[in-house]
């Protein structure tokens, strides 16, 4: 039998989460949604707790402040959970997924795309002996807050550290092949305030992890940013950018939701729990918290 996945929202990335997941050989059985007439011939529940019973597993595609909320929700109905980045925005929150997450060992897996770009795969698999990793990632905010008005909003997003660093920060120590170490000698910076937003759209961090490998990640959104993805890496072999290996082809979203889905689906079926991936979902968001603290932000 096909796994069955609710997905809870129905904006763009819940349609792309749909898409994939009938791709991939597993069913969407339902949708939760307070939008009463969906395009599409499917179950709709207005509450997470009457879809449970419903499904093997769920996808989570709303607001960022929602987030912890239903994938605690969802674990502690025994289903496993693939949820948009970031897993959290609060302190309070972070330590209770740390809390309830390794006693359920329920799977939980976030929407780190950027790590199934197919570039940025082969770039993971070549480099050896790194010395340093910045990853920085530029997107305008009229671009990314395209019908998602929340995006601009601190306490609903989280701000610039969890709208786009965090995808940086993730890929940085992601190649790095981190696996829960703290960054040391650790430092953050923001700037551009405009008036459209109520938190700075230029941010940026930076530490040491314990293997030496210094780290620096970062977004800016600030109004005319041109869109790209820069990676550099500074290693005795394998250090980029080169004339080898193209630049990550930042629309590859399709390939990249394909991957990250298909991952979680398996995961899914077999009741996969990864100890050391929660240990690093976790670091990650503690050390964007930390960013975010330390810059007032």
């Amino acid at each position: 039998m096909a796994l069955r996945v609710g997905i809870i929202g129905w904006g763009e990335i819940a349609k792309t989460h749909f898409s994939k997941i009938k791709k991939l050989g597993a069913e969407v059985s339902a949708i939760v949604s307070q939008k009463k007439v969906l395009d599409i011939d499917i179950p709709v529940y207005n509450s997470v707790y009457d879809m449970f019973p419903n499904v093997d597993a769920v996808t989570i595609a709303v607001p960022n402040y929602l987030h912890t909320s239903f994938c605690l929700a969802a674990v502690s109905a025994g289903k496993p959970v693939y949820v948009e980045k970031p897993i959290c925005i609060t302190e309070k929150e972070l330590n209770e997924l740390d809390d309830v997450l390794p006693k359920l060992k329920i799977p939980v897996h976030v929407g780190y795309r950027l790590r199934w770009n197919p570039t940025v795969i082969k770039l993971r698999e070549r480099i050896n002996r790194v010395k340093k990793i910045s990853c920085m990632y530029n997107l305008e905010m009229k671009k990314l807050d395209a019908n998602k008005g929340w995006t601009r909003k601190y306490k609903m997003s989280g701000g610039s550290f969890f709208t786009l660093g965090v995808h940086a920060l993730d890929l940085a120590r992601w190649l790095a092949g981190a696996r829960g170490e703290p960054l040391v000698d650790f430092s953050a910076f923001t700037g551009g305030i405009e008036d459209t937003c109520d938190f700075p759209l230029h941010v940026q961090l930076s530490g040491i992890l314990p293997s030496g490998i210094r780290i620096i990640a970062g977004a800016d959104l600030r109004c005319g940013t041109p869109y790209s993805f820069n990676i550099e890496i500074e290693a005795d072999k394998g250090s980029y950018p080169d004339s080898i290996l193209h630049p990550p082809v930042i629309d590859d979203e399709d390939t990249e939701f394909e991957g990250l889905i298909g991952h979680f689906i398996s995961a899914a079926e077999q009741r996969v729990w990864d100890d050391d991936e929660h240990k690093e979902v976790i670091q990650t968001h503690r050390e964007l918290l930390e960013a975010r603290r330390n810059t007032n932000s």
